[in-house]
């Protein structure tokens, strides 16, 4: 094989990198404005479904750079004009994946309930199953994270007590 041979395979391999590349930006042109619209109703159903169909998201704050581990935003949410609460958005991941989540606060600071925005956990359906849906409902406490999918209802837990210190902090 002579040196023709390699430059042939040198340029077929350029132009498939180049078409390649070409076509991966086309499709984050074409699809990058739908995946954000996409995560905003994710965020705004997650505020019905926690606070109730009236309510909605009056302020959004960005909490990113305030040093939290989970934390990234807040939300003020109103319903009827009037204050209900507040929602904060945490996100996280271990060895077995990402998860991010609403965390709502209601009047009186009480914990009043989480809402998935992205679970790509290896056990997604076990830690929601298990862990998450009864977690909601009141029929498991935040500390019995024995459900299944351990180590993701550990990051959970771990999601919903950093918020619970956030929440003190928005509130004073």
């Amino acid at each position: 094989m002579g040196k023709k041979h390699y430059v042939i395979v040198s340029i077929t391999l350029g132009a498939i990198a180049a078409i390649s590349a070409v076509l991966i930006g086309v499709t984050n042109l074409v699809t990058k404005d739908r995946i954000i619209q996409n995560e905003k109703n994710r965020i705004a159903a997650g505020i019905k479904e926690i606070f109730g169909n009236n309510s909605l998201i009056s302020d959004e704050e960005d909490l990113k750079d305030n040093g939290y581990a989970y934390v990234n935003y807040s939300y003020t949410v109103k319903a009827n004009d009037e204050f209900f609460g507040y929602a904060l958005r945490t996100t996280g991941s271990n060895m077995y994946g990402k998860i991010s989540l609403l965390v709502g606060f209601g009047m009186t600071y009480s914990f009043s309930g989480i809402y998935v925005i992205i679970n790509e956990q290896t056990y997604a359906s076990t830690l929601e199953d298990n862990y998450l849906i009864p977690l909601n409902e009141g029929s498991k406490e935040l500390d019995d994270v024995e459900c299944g999918a351990t180590y993701g209802a550990k990051l959970v837990r771990d999601m919903i007590n950093e918020a619970s210190e956030v929440i003190l902090e928005i509130w004073k």
